[in-house]
């Protein structure tokens, strides 16, 4: 049967409706008995689990000098960071940001290090602009080979609270569909050219762990994840050349607590914070910059690049939050509230 049905697939298109439902047949039929019972419940490698992986190697990208990187929030931080790491190892890069005059010097630096690198003002909310990036680098360096769906901010607040519907919006478009139009505008050229390739997604610890009154955050940071392990899958499915890495870092010495900066004018006149949100910000922003060095995390994914390894943990202690949570979820037990500042 499940001959057949892998054989059935081969003629579907990709990502039609057919296809996911020849996907979960197969799926069951490795699976389930004929009692409907579950009879593959040990852990097994990634092609049994998912169950038509007919071609799961994908070709490491170990090669970097002359290559292209695509890093969107490119001007500060992890995004900087990565810059420059990629460009040391010898990659040409297209550094896309909001914020022009931190792009402006963030470019005049790594040209002064000897990095070829342009730039390209653009907003990630916008699929128009994120498809004008994708041509201006074509047209400058040609294929992409490294995608880094960086750019984040921070924003939004409880769950309960009724009048920060707009901050919601904003953090989610950015953080998560700034992600998403990413992958749709650049995967499809980096899978033709068949070279090997690679995409870094930033998530977060709040991807793997939800905090308090972060509900925006963790909402846009859990969709990054579960963007990324479908698009591996695919990408693996597909015996593609294209890699995919996540990335969770826990905190990092960077200016995400201070995103507000790049709010949309319109946004401002609403988001005046009471004493109790303005002493939290402080408290955030104190503890963001006690956090690690950007640079560490570069280093973690140009790691992860060349050795195809889709998890990046950047904070060891942050691994006993994750088994806890997994924990919870298999012995049915509510989510603890004693998480401490992950």
């Amino acid at each position: 049967m499940i001959s057949e049905l892998k054989q059935h697939d081969r003629t579907l298109p990709r990502g039609s409706v057919p296809e996911a439902v020849a996907t979960a047949m197969i799926f069951v039929a490795r699976n389930v008995d004929l009692a409907g019972r579950w009879v593959n419940l040990a852990p097994a490698p990634l092609p049994v689990r998912v169950g038509l992986l007919w071609s799961a190697t994908t070709e490491l990208m170990q090669e970097f000098s002359g290559r292209t990187a695509v890093i969107t929030g490119g001007a500060s931080g992890i995004g900087l960071a990565m810059a420059k790491r990629f460009g040391a190892a010898g990659m040409q890069l297209m550094l896309g940001d909001i914020e022009a005059a931190p792009l402006a010097t963030a470019a005049e630096s790594l040209r002064a290090d000897g990095v070829t690198v342009e730039t390209f003002e653009f907003d990630v909310r916008e699929l128009d602009q994120v498809h004008a990036l994708h041509d201006a680098t074509a047209d400058r360096f040609g294929d992409v080979h490294l995608l880094c769906n960086n750019a984040g901010v921070a924003g939004g607040g409880a769950v309960a609270a009724s009048d920060d519907l707009d901050m919601w919006k904003w953090t989610i478009d950015i953080n998560l569909w700034g992600v998403i139009y990413g992958c749709k505008v650049f995967l499809e050229p980096m899978i033709a050219h068949g070279e090997p390739a690679h995409v870094v997604n930033t998530a977060s610890m709040a991807g793997l762990v939800s905090g308090p009154r972060m509900g925006a955050y963790n909402v846009s940071k859990y969709g990054v994840v579960a963007l990324s392990e479908t698009l591996t899958r695919e990408m693996a499915m597909d015996g593609t050349s294209v890699g995919v890495s996540v990335l969770c870092p826990a905190f990092v010495a960077t200016g995400i607590a201070e995103s507000d900066r790049n709010l949309p004018s319109e946004l401002r006149p609403s988001m005046q914070p009471t004493a109790e949100e303005a002493g939290m910000r402080d408290m955030v922003k104190a503890v963001v910059a006690g956090g690690i060095d950007p640079s560490v995390v570069a280093d973690a994914v140009f790691d992860a690049v060349e050795a195809d390894r889709f998890w990046i943990l950047t904070h060891d202690e942050t691994h006993a939050f994750v088994t806890e949570r997994a924990d919870e979820i298999v012995s049915g037990a509510n989510p603890s509230t004693d998480l401490g500042l992950i």
